[in-house]
């Protein structure tokens, strides 16, 4: 068993991308736009993979930004904030 982290597809970043414009959709036509921790969970764990494939600082800072992204989310949502 490899301990490689599955390799981002271009199917899973149209399928998140989709989903994104759907949600922004959504959040548009009812006014209440909000963050969505599934998404922000997807996004980290995409970014993470990719990260996790090169030696590049600046493509681990965008992973390291959408993990932090994440966790602000749930810490606030934990804290009984309104998301």
């Amino acid at each position: 068993m490899s301990d490689q982290p599955a390799r981002v597809s271009l199917r899973e970043i149209t399928e998140f991308m989709d989903a994104v414009r759907a949600h922004r959709t959504a959040a548009f036509n009812t006014g209440q736009p909000r963050p969505d921790a599934a998404l922000l969970a997807w996004k980290s764990s995409i970014l993470d993979r990719i990260a996790d494939q090169t030696a590049d600082v600046e493509t681990r800072a965008v992973a390291d930004e959408a993990r932090a992204e994440l966790a602000a989310l749930r810490s606030t949502v934990e804290n009984g904030g309104d998301f």
